[in-house]
């Protein structure tokens, strides 16, 4: 029996999921026992029988030329399933549910190994999958779900990952005619979601390791009323997750999200939208926070309309309460769809625990385009703005706490973000990566490096990195240097032309930023005069099987922080000479220089792929790429890949071969080859 412990104020509470899960599925045995002896009083039916096979092995050598050290293995993985689906019990209408499993075996040998950072050896792993609707027709409904996925995967660098993920409970809908329709509650419907998930992760990459053993205890609540002109829509969430392997993991978390939308005005040509959310986390890293959102438009006509909002935000952490009240309003008009103009102001004032800052200003914009001769369009921009802000603190720092990035698609190479405030104290960055609700930690120099850019902080993940995937969501938590009463102005102003052909584009675009002390003492880094130039060039070209673009971009900044040189190109070839075969070739060079730090950075990145499909059912990919990044502040890096892919499908069999070779710089060399062959039996 699985069981989580919950954590309250009081004393620790036992909760077990799965014992219901099991009484409810004696209980399903015993009416299948009982229809199947008395089929007269009730019917069953057993669905579609699915069965497969799969057989998986898997080559790695990968040669570390730092260390001198090889690592050289093969892997070998069988599983048989077996699945029904469409089983019903005493009527369709009344219950019908699938299930299944899968049990396989893993064997992992060590052909070369000059030392002992492998986990190699055998293992069983076994699947299941059970899931349910209760009253399918009828508008109130329950679905019930139980399943468990295990995987055994070997790494990169020497490592290997083994992971299970199981999740147990069920839902139940209420749909929008259900009996409360009779007493007066139309377009209503709800929801209501409990579950746990279960998530065990072992991993190693270059020496590297991660361990988590997590438990998720999950209600979700989600309800909709509908009016004739206004919709209501009310989310809750809990979550308690424990994880005694990652200390900065256990915590509960309290979610609400409301949302209103209503339609008014004599034709229906206003909008107003409310906006309600609260958060918040107990446990490790304990906060809250609660937003409010108005906003309305008005659609005075078909070419004029103005928007106003309100929002109030505040959220209270471990470095204390921060509350914020923004108001903006804002026009735009269209005069013959050629010249639009815009305008707004906005007044922020933020509460910090150490004092507060006013921010206050307004911008206007006009946007022009006409078509010109050879089926061009000219155009033309410019906008202007003035903000103020007047800075009350008592101390010269700024605690930020969970600011939210994303990791980026592919790793390496300096592929990374930049913080959101300038001046930060590097050394009090602490980031987690929060994916599927999860708070799990990182490390500096083992899953990211920090870059210096002017007065922003760059974090750029390493592609070693055993914890961060590309695409998860990362919250980063640091503190940053500003003057505590300064009182200064931002003139900004930008201005943009350009011709769009239809086999190119140019264009050029100035901006303007200059901050102007208007009280206190401050040093003269906290205030930033930037001028930024801007030149693009894209030509573009079409025939009958090729596709060509390309690129090119001359960035000039001159900044009181830092002054910059950048020039980008990018090229783009696809070939195709029939529909079933693809080939593409790209390109990306950027070359940025730092006249006064006497610094530079490089990148390159080329990709060739070939894809080819037949109406045989094969298909072949093959792709070949380089990446280089080269930057004097950080370590450089280095990455060429190639590989080949087939697919085949014929009848009830899948074979899938593949070979992919990876080399880091010279200082690790990684091949593998993998063959995957599935048989399906029904």
């Amino acid at each position: 029996m699985i069981s989580a412990v919950q954590r309250t104020s009081g004393f620790p509470v036992t909760v077990s999921w799965t014992s219901g899960l099991c009484t409810v599925a004696l209980v399903g045995l015993a009416l299948v026992a009982l229809t199947h002896t008395a089929r007269a009083q009730a019917a069953w039916s057993l669905g579609r029988w699915q069965g497969e096979a799969s057989f998986l092995t898997n080559w790695q050598k990968q040669d570390d030329k730092r260390s001198d050290n090889i690592y050289e293995t093969i892997f070998f993985q069988e599983k048989i399933g077996l699945r029904n689906v469409g089983a019903y019990l005493l009527d369709p209408r009344v219950l019908t549910f699938n299930f299944g499993g899968s049990f396989g075996l893993s064997q992992e040998e060590a052909i070369n190994v000059t030392s002992e950072p492998l986990r190699y050896g055998n293992g069983d792993l076994y699947d299941y999958a059970i899931d349910g609707i209760l009253f399918a027709d009828r508008p109130y409904l329950l679905n019930f779900f139980a399943n468990r996925n295990q995987s055994i995967l070997s790494q990169g660098f020497g490592g290997r990952s083994d992971s299970t993920f199981a999740t147990h409970g069920g839902v139940f809908e209420l749909r929008e005619n259900s009996l409360l329709k009779e007493y007066g509650l139309l377009n209503f419907s709800s929801l209501v979601d409990v579950h746990q998930e279960l998530v065990k992760e072992d991993s190693a990459v270059f020496g590297s390791p991660f361990r988590r053993d997590e438990t998720r205890n999950v209600v979700r609540y989600q309800g909709h009323k509908g009016w004739e002109t206004s919709d209501l829509d009310l989310r809750y969430e809990f979550n308690n997750v424990d994880d005694p392997l990652n200390p900065t993991d256990i915590f509960d978390r309290h979610t609400v999200r409301a949302l209103d939308s209503f339609d008014f005005g004599p034709t229906l040509n206003r909008r107003l939208d409310s906006a309600f959310y609260y958060f918040k986390r107990t446990g490790t890293s304990p906060g809250s926070f609660i937003s409010l959102d108005e906003a309305m438009r008005l659609d005075h006509s078909a070419d004029f309309n103005t928007d106003y909002r309100y929002s109030f935000s505040q959220s209270d952490s471990t470095s204390g309460v921060t509350t914020t009240n923004v108001a903006t309003a804002g026009l735009l008009h269209r005069l013959y769809r050629t010249l639009i103009s815009t305008a707004n102001v906005r007044a922020m004032r933020q509460d910090f625990q150490t004092g507060d800052r006013m921010v206050y200003g307004g911008q206007t914009g006009l946007d022009y385009r006409r078509s010109i001769p050879w089926g061009a369009q000219f155009f033309a921009a410019c906008s202007g703005g003035y903000q103020i802000d007047q800075n009350n603190f008592t101390s010269s720092q700024l605690d930020v706490v969970d600011e939210p990035h994303t990791a980026p698609a592919v790793f390496g190479v300096g592929a990374g973000f930049t913080l959101n405030n300038p001046f930060v104290q590097n050394d009090t960055i602490v980031m987690v990566d929060v994916r599927g609700g999860s708070r799990l930690p990182t490390t500096l120099n083992v899953d990211y490096v920090l870059s210096q850019e002017g007065s922003l902080t760059r974090i750029i993940i390493l592609p070693t990195s055993p914890v961060i995937r590309p695409g998860d969501p990362l919250e980063v938590s640091y503190t940053s240097n500003l003057d505590p009463s300064i009182h200064f102005s931002t003139t900004s102003a930008d201005v943009r032309t350009g011709v769009e052909f239809p086999w190119g584009a140019t264009s050029y675009e100035h901006i303007l930023s200059d901050q102007t002390r208007l009280s206190g003492s401050s040093s003269s880094n906290f205030l930033i005069d930037q001028n930024l130039d801007r030149f693009k060039l894209e030509l573009r070209q079409q025939w009958s099987t090729v596709r060509v673009q390309s690129s090119a971009a001359y960035e000039l900044v001159r900044s009181t922080i830092v002054d910059s040189n950048a020039l980008r190109f990018g090229q783009l070839l696809v070939y195709q000479p029939v529909q079933d075969v693809s080939a593409q070739l790209s390109g990306d060079e950027y070359f940025v220089d730092y006249p006064g730090q006497q610094r530079h950075s490089r990148s390159y990145l080329a990709r060739a792929s070939v894809d080819w499909f037949t109406p045989l059912g094969v298909s072949v990919s093959s792709f070949a790429g380089y990446r280089a990044f080269d930057d004097s502040s950080v370590a450089s890096d280095e990455i060429a890949d190639c590989g080949v892919r087939l697919h085949w499908t014929y009848r009830n069999f899948e074979v899938a071969p593949s070979f992919t070779w990876t080399d880091y710089r010279g200082r690790l060399n990684d091949m593998r080859a993998e063959l995957r062959m599935v048989r399906r039996f029904f």
